[in-house]
């Protein structure tokens, strides 16, 4: 079996909220400038535009060309024309198969379903992960340690994948709409590596990152204020474990482009190499989502 390392330690964030240790919880990173708009939509979480931010050449991005959120699995019929309304034409899936099978999307009639995963839990990983937090030897540290190593591990293992999904939301003529189980990891990457090739900088791409944070803080502090009164159930829990899951952390993101700089030597490197876009192509995407 392959090292519990390379688990994406968010999977089992559900299995921590009924049970952790009481302790004293660090403050979460917030995004400091909510420029793009938020839709409501009963059931899914996190769904919100990228967009009405300028790059480093003074360029705005576009709203309604990228649309990004949690899983669909609780998406209503009612808001089906909400969907089609916004123009999204096509949906794309980052989960794993075994997350797709648990709570698999509810796609409108006539929307472009595709499922484009670069992580996939091969064996009982998650059921041994399971196990391990459940009986406390999985710490804050260690879980804080898990996801540095997820985000490496995403962006260079299955390249390939990573640059069909972002080539296939760059290339498509109507607005796109991406999504993981809970709009923050997966997809959080994938908007700063598609917000980085469209030139915008760290300190932007950082915010749009974090604003996570803020649309998901009423959830995660009903989960974390759940979990302190029921730490007696599983004593043995850290409360740190599911802290370190149900936040995004600028570390995590910086982890991603730190590896990609350390195997490719840059991030232009690696959008010219590894994700095939050349200097030309990307002036092009530049011009198209950006005014």
């Amino acid at each position: 079996m392959k090292s519990l390392i390379k688990i994406p330690f968010f999977f089992i964030v559900f299995i921590c909220v009924f049970s952790c240790r009481t302790q004293q919880m660090s403050a979460p990173e917030y995004g400091k400038n909510i420029t793009e708009t938020d839709f409501t939509i009963k059931k899914v979480r996190n769904f919100r535009t990228v967009g009405n931010i300028k790059n480093r050449e003074g360029r705005t991005l576009k709203e309604g060309k990228l649309y990004r959120s949690a899983n669909l699995f609780k998406l209503k019929p009612k808001s089906f024309k909400t969907i089609k309304n916004l123009g999204i034409r096509e949906i794309i899936d980052l989960r794993n198969s075994k997350e797709i099978a648990q709570k698999p999307d509810r796609i409108p009639e006539g929307v472009v379903y595709k499922n484009e995963s670069a992580f996939e839990d091969e064996g009982d990983q998650l059921d041994q992960a399971r196990k391990l937090v459940l009986k406390g030897k999985v710490n804050g540290y260690d879980a804080e340690n898990r996801m540095l190593d997820f985000y490496r591990n995403y962006v260079t293992e299955h390249p390939e994948v990573i640059r069909k999904i972002i080539t296939g939301i760059l290339e498509s003529d109507t607005p796109v709409l991406y999504h993981c189980t809970a709009g923050k990891d997966r997809t959080g990457i994938i908007t700063a590596l598609m917000l980085t090739i469209l030139n915008f900088d760290r300190e932007t791409i950082n915010n749009d990152y974090l604003l996570s944070n803020n649309y998901r803080k009423k959830l995660v502090n009903k989960r974390l204020g759940l979990a302190r009164n029921l730490h007696f159930v599983y004593p043995k829990l850290d409360i740190r474990v599911l802290e370190k899951l149900s936040w995004v952390e600028t570390a995590y993101l910086d982890a991603a482009f730190n590896e990609i700089n350390k195997k490719y030597g840059s991030t232009d490197r690696y959008i010219q190499e590894v994700l095939g876009i050349s200097e030309e192509k990307r002036e092009e995407y530049i011009r198209k989502f950006t005014y």
